[in-house]
């Protein structure tokens, strides 16, 4: 099946320069896309060596009609995506999750399609730690996922995806007319590490769709910046889902560490905008599409940025939006996630 979408629900000012639209499938079929609430900060004038956070996801939809993903991302805008996943499938037997359980693991979306760790099980309680951390190579990204409360070891991945990552956000993401969360999602003590300081990153900050964020402050100058609390409502709020009936972003059935190529450049993109007094709602991004193979029942891209730009401009978005965009190929139609 052949799907593609892109939706921007993390509005931030001039962020769409940041996490831009990445690479997108050209054959369309309609699908309703949702996406839940979310907090961003970016760009930065510096870049971002660190940031870890303490995720809480709440207990995962008991059945699931599609795929629905919680992750927070960083990028540079014209690169990989860094973002771990929680996953709910119509099956999540592949990583050993009962009911209400997610799989989560390591993840990285680029122009060569996802990478991924291998994927863990957890519940709605766990405290979920995602460290992201650039070595002293300044070019290779180690992702760090671990039970928070006992230290165990859930996911891990290294790429070498270069350094310059500039935005960060929180991403609530629902495909293929999926089953949209049920419980409120908490973010703790989310801390980003800058290269040099930057005492303006914390006007950035933006929020969409009924999230909340208490307790931003920073320390060191300016160089390292704390939100105490993220909080993400339930998508069964009437604030915290903003909808597309345009078409689905297309995740492959879950085979760890597997990867595809994408297939064609984005053609939509839509931007929301957090200050509407100053900004349009919206706004449109075309690009010519550039076909490549994409290997049958393997994983593809889903991902705010994440991918080089095409080649055409996309335009500008308006002051105050942000404009995302999210990576789609070919998935087996009806295909039940390995393992399951």
């Amino acid at each position: 099946m052949q799907v593609l979408s892109t939706l921007a629900i993390l509005p931030s000012v001039a962020l769409a320069a940041v996490l831009p639209a990445a690479l997108q499938s050209g054959t369309k079929v309609a699908k309703r896309d949702s996406w839940g609430g979310s907090v961003s900060l970016g760009p930065t004038k510096s870049d971002i060596i660190n940031a870890v956070t303490t995720l809480i996801p709440g207990t995962a939809p008991a059945t699931q009609n599609g795929e629905l993903f919680l992750w927070p991302g960083m990028s540079n805008g014209t690169g990989d995506l860094i973002q771990t996943t929680m996953e709910s499938w119509p099956s999540n037997a592949w990583c050993g999750a009962a009911t209400g359980q997610w799989c989560v693991r390591a993840s990285i979306f680029g122009s060569f399609g996802q990478l991924d760790g291998t994927g863990s099980a957890v519940s709605g309680d766990d405290h979920v730690r995602i460290e992201y951390n650039l070595l002293s190579d300044d070019n290779t990204w180690v992702q760090t996922v671990t039970n928070a409360v006992t230290g165990a070891a859930l996911s891990n991945y290294s790429y070498a995806s270069g350094p310059y990552m500039t935005g960060y956000g929180t991403g609530t993401e629902c495909d293929s007319d999926c089953t949209g969360t049920v419980a409120a999602q908490v973010y703790l003590n989310t801390t980003i590490t800058l290269r040099e300081a930057d005492t303006t990153f914390g006007d950035t900050i933006a929020t969409g769709a009924g999230a909340t964020y208490t307790g931003l402050s920073s320390s060191d100058g300016g160089k390292v910046w704390t939100i105490a609390t993220i909080n993400i409502p339930a998508m069964g709020s009437e604030t915290a889902v903003a909808s597309s009936t345009s078409a689905a972003t297309a995740h492959s059935t879950p085979v760890e560490t597997a990867v595809v190529e994408v297939e064609e450049p984005s053609t939509v993109a839509t931007a929301v905008a957090t200050s509407y007094a100053s900004a349009s709602a919206a706004f449109g991004n075309d690009a010519d599409a550039a076909s490549s193979a994409s290997p049958s029942g393997q994983r593809s891209g889903h991902a705010f940025g994440g991918a080089p730009k095409p080649s055409q401009s996309v335009g500008a978005a308006p002051s105050g939006a942000f404009g995302q965009g999210f990576g789609s190929g070919p998935r087996p139609s009806n295909a039940a996630p390995s393992g399951a």
